[in-house]
């Protein structure tokens, strides 16, 4: 991945291995997409059958609906009976869901979404915003958007959305997840 693309997942070394100027174009065109993005979030929301009066407001409490709809477009993945009770991680759930995959239009969504709660955070925080990480390349985010405040560890709202849809995937979460996670965010960045 070499420019920005909505199909992305966040869980990938690709960053690390991008030159100064690759990491700097990806963040632009993330910044620069970013409200065409979440005007075609929203108008996909809307056009779901009981989803046309979602209030997109950017408020907490918009999550909810919009968790349930994302929620509603992920594939759930079966697991075989015969995953032995030692390859389950209580925290991290079955021990091959890195090989969880994510189609192309899920990993799409997941973006957005992440866009979305991104944005929530940042327009009911003000001393939020949206940045960069940079520095080491051993992070797990580095290169890539991400939602800080000084003195708080960066959150990007992206992986945040793929865990969620990883999650819903392999059944593990409920689509009030997302809006836990949210909550709890906010909880350790208020002083």
């Amino acid at each position: 991945m070499k420019e920005f693309t909505t199909a992305y997942t966040p869980v990938t070394e690709n960053f690390s291995s991008m030159t100064a100027k690759e990491l700097n174009d990806f963040y632009e065109r993330f910044i620069l997409d970013k409200p065409y993005c979440l005007d075609e979030l929203i108008q996909a929301v809307w056009q779901a059958r009981g989803y046309e009066n979602w209030i997109a407001d950017f408020s907490p409490e918009s999550i909810d609906m919009l968790a349930e709809w994302f929620a509603s477009r992920i594939h759930k993945v079966r697991i075989s009976s015969k995953v032995s009770v030692i390859e389950i991680d209580s925290i991290a759930g079955p021990a091959d869901s890195s090989a969880l995959d994510l189609s192309e239009e899920e990993m799409s969504l997941a973006v957005l979404v992440g866009m979305y709660y991104g944005e929530v955070a940042v327009r009911n925080n003000p001393e939020l915003n949206w940045s960069q990480l940079k520095g080491n390349k051993k992070q797990a985010d580095y290169g890539q958007p991400v939602i800080s405040a000084s003195g708080t560890l960066p959150t990007n709202p992206v992986r945040v959305a793929h865990a969620f849809a990883c999650a819903i995937a392999d059944g593990s979460k409920t689509s009030g997840r997302l809006r836990e996670t949210y909550d709890y965010w906010m909880q350790l960045i208020k002083p």
